[in-house]
C-alpha cells in the first residue's frame, strides 16, 4: 500500500491583447503553484498500459505513444522570450548532427531482435523527416544487443527508465528496439532515451518520439487523459472544451520520479484563432501558433483531399473546427502526416544548442549515399565448400563503411536466419561449422553496404550453397581434442568462464572470442597440456555487454577448429 502524493502545478500563463492584436502585457504568474497532497491506497503500476506480448502485431494494436509530452520549463521560457517565426523556418548555414546509440533488444535465448532491414530503413525516413529542420543523425557503432525477455516486453515506462539508466551510452541519443514498450509504439523519457516497438517502424513514429527528445509536445497537449489526467472525464466533443486540462506528467520529468509520486499538470487549451483577443496559442497547448488547435490524444484518420480529421471539436469560446493531420507531433495516422511546423524547427534546433550541446562531437560524420548493394564473390551461386572456416566474400561499395551479413537456411523465413554478423570488412569467416545440408534447402547468404549516416540501402540479392564434410584430418591426429567444454553457461558478467579441455598430447594454438556480430574481440595464444585442463578468461575484461558469443580454438596442426557458444548475462 502506497501513499500517492498529487503534486498539482497550477501554472497561470495570461496573455492579454488589444482589438488590433498589438501585445499589452504578457503576465506570467508561474510562482502561483498550489501543491494539494491526497492519500489513497492503491498501487501504483505505471501511466503505460500493458500490451500482449505477441511479436507479431498490427501497427494499430498499439498505443501510438506513451510519452505525456508536457512542455518543458525550457520550452516556456523559450517561448516567452523568442518572438514567434512568422516568416518561416530559417534555413541553417550548416546540418547539424546527432549521434544515436541503438540498443537491440531481444529475448533470453538470443531471438527476437529486430529485423536489420526494418532497423535501416526506419533511421533513413528518421533523417528524411528531420531533413528540412537541417537535423540529421548518425549511428554511433557499436550496436549493442541486449537479450533480456524482461525489457523486450516490459510493463510500465518505470521498468524501460531503468533499462535505460543501466545501459545507456553518455552523449549519445540512446534508442531501444522492442517488442512491446508498455504496450506503446514508442515512448521518450527526458532523462533515459526512446523505447520504439518493432511493429511501428514503417511510419513517423520514431521521429515523433525523437521530436519528444528534442523538447517538442503533442500538438494536443493536455489531452493525454481527456479532459481529467485520469480519463475520467471523458471528452464531449459535442459541446465547447473546457478552459483547463490536466494531465500525468509522472514519468517523463528530466529526472526519474520515484513511483509512488504522481506529477499532474495543466495546460489551457487552444482556441482556434490564432491572432486577436481570442488568440491564446503562444501559451496553450503545445505553446507554437503555427500548429493549429488539435484535442485528438487517440489514433485517427485523415480525409485523403485535405489531411483533416473526421472528429469536429469545439474550442472554448464555441468555435467548430476539425484538426489537421500533417503535424508529425500529432497522432494522426502515418500517411497522414507530413513533417513539423517552421516554429517546431527553430525550436529544436535551439533546444540542441542549449540543452544538448553534448551531442554535437561529430559534426562530419560519414553519410555519403551508397548506390546499389554488394556484389557476392563467394561462396559462388550453387558452390559447395568446406563445412568449416567458410569464407564469406563480397566487393567493396563506394561510400560504405559498414555491412551486414545475414546467414540463414533455404526456404528463407525469419526463423530459418543462422547468424548476422556486422563487419567492417569485405569478407568474414564463419567462426562456427556450417554442417550440409539437404540439396533442395541449402544455406544462402545476402549482405548490405552502409554507413553510420546513409542507411537507405537494401540488401544484395541472396546467393545459395552448400557445404561438404571436411576430408582431411590434422597431421598429428593424436592431438585432437575429444573433449572441449565452456562452464558456466550462461555465464555471468563477473564471473570467470572456464574452458575444459581433454587431450591425448599437447597442442599449442589459438583462443579466439566472436561477439553475435561475428566480430572478433578476443585472440590468446595458448599451450594446451595433455591430460585434462582447465583454462580461466576473465569475461568482464572481454564481453562487457550481455548477449551470445562464439569461441573457437584453432591448433597450430590445422585441422579443423574446436568451437562452441555461450551466453554472457
Amino acid at each position: 500500500m502506497h501513499y500517492i502524493h498529487f503534486l498539482y502545478w497550477l501554472t497561470y500563463d495570461l496573455l492579454l491583447t488589444t482589438q488590433d492584436s498589438r501585445l499589452i502585457t504578457y503576465d506570467l504568474l508561474h510562482a502561483t503553484m498550489k501543491k494539494i497532497y491526497l492519500a489513497f491506497c492503491l498501487l501504483v503500476s505505471g501511466a503505460l498500459m500493458a500490451q500482449n506480448n505477441d511479436d507479431m502485431h498490427r501497427h494499430s494494436d498499439f498505443h501510438p505513444c506513451g510519452t505525456a509530452g508536457g512542455r518543458s520549463e525550457w520550452l516556456k521560457e523559450y517561448q516567452r522570450n523568442a518572438p514567434q517565426n512568422q516568416g518561416g523556418y530559417v534555413r541553417n548555414p550548416t546540418t547539424t548532427y546527432l549521434p544515436l546509440t541503438l540498443h537491440l533488444v531481444g529475448r533470453n535465448d538470443s531471438t527476437g531482435f529486430v529485423s536489420f532491414e526494418n532497423l535501416m530503413s526506419s533511421f533513413c525516413q528518421l533523417n528524411a523527416d528531420f531533413a528540412p529542420a537541417d537535423i540529421q543523425f548518425y549511428i554511433q557503432f557499436p550496436l549493442l544487443y541486449h537479450p533480456n525477455s524482461a525489457w523486450y516486453s516490459h510493463d510500465s515506462a518505470i521498468q524501460g527508465g531503468r533499462m535505460m539508466l543501466q545501459e545507456n551510452i553518455a552523449n549519445t541519443i540512446n534508442v531501444y528496439f522492442v517488442s512491446s514498450p508498455a504496450g506503446n509504439c514508442g515512448y521518450n523519457l527526458p532523462y533515459g532515451g526512446i523505447a520504439m516497438s518493432h511493429g511501428c517502424l514503417g511510419g513517423h513514429t520514431f521521429a515523433h518520439e525523437m521530436g519528444h527528445a528534442l523538447g517538442m509536445p503533442h500538438t494536443f497537449l493536455g489531452w493525454e487523459g481527456g479532459q481529467s489526467w485520469d480519463n475520467s472525464v471523458a471528452p464531449d466533443y459535442t459541446a465547447p472544451a473546457p478552459a483547463r486540462v490536466s494531465y500525468n506528467y509522472t514519468f517523463f520529468k528530466d529526472t526519474m520520479w520515484s513511483a509512488d509520486t504522481l506529477i499532474i499538470d495543466t495546460a489551457f487549451v487552444e482556441t482556434v484563432p490564432r491572432t486577436g483577443t481570442n488568440a491564446n496559442c503562444n501559451v496553450a497547448a503545445d505553446g507554437f501558433c503555427d500548429t493549429p488547435a488539435d484535442y485528438l490524444a487517440f489514433r485517427w484518420l485523415c480525409s485523403s483531399t485535405n489531411a483533416m480529421s473526421s472528429q469536429q471539436q469545439i474550442d472554448p469560446n464555441g468555435v467548430a473546427f476539425n484538426s489537421n493531420g500533417e503535424n508529425i507531433m500529432s497522432y494522426a495516422f502515418d500517411d497522414c502526416q507530413v513533417g513539423f511546423s517552421n516554429e517546431q524547427k527553430t525550436a529544436m534546433n535551439a533546444f540542441i544548442q542549449a540543452r544538448r550541446q553534448s551531442y554535437l562531437t561529430n559534426q562530419n560524420p560519414n553519410n555519403l549515399p551508397i548506390a546499389a548493394p554488394p556484389a557476392h564473390i563467394s561462396p559462388a551461386p550453387a558452390a559447395v565448400v568446406p563445412e568449416n572456416n567458410v569464407q564469406f566474400t563480397w566487393a567493396a561499395v563506394p561510400n560504405a563503411t559498414h555491412y551486414y551479413l545475414e546467414v540463414f537456411r533455404e526456404p528463407y523465413a525469419s526463423n530459418t536466419i543462422i547468424s548476422r554478423h556486422l563487419v567492417t570488412d569485405t569478407n568474414f569467416v564463419y567462426p562456427t561449422v556450417l554442417a550440409p545440408r539437404i540439396a533442395v534447402f541449402p544455406y544462402a547468404w545476402r549482405v548490405m553496404a552502409f554507413n553510420q549516416g546513409y542507411t537507405c540501402v537494401y540488401y544484395s540479392q541472396p546467393t545459395n550453397f552448400n557445404t561438404s564434410l571436411v576430408s582431411s584430418v590434422a597431421e598429428n591426429e593424436e592431438n585432437t581434442a575429444f573433449a572441449f567444454k565452456i562452464s558456466p553457461n550462461p555465464v555471468a558478467k563477473n564471473t570467470a568462464l572456464q574452458f575444459t579441455t581433454t587431450l591425448a598430447a599437447e597442442n599449442s594454438g589459438e583462443l579466439q572470442i566472436f561477439n553475435a556480430l561475428g566480430q572478433n574481440i578476443y585472440n590468446q595464444k595458448m599451450n594446451l597440456s595433455a591430460g585434462t585442463s582447465v583454462y580461466n578468461v576473465d569475461v568482464a575484461s572481454i564481453c562487457s555487454q550481455s548477449g551470445l558469443y562464439f569461441v573457437r580454438y584453432q591448433s597450430a596442426n590445422g585441422g579443423q577448429p574446436w568451437a562452441a557458444q555461450f551466453i554472457v548475462e
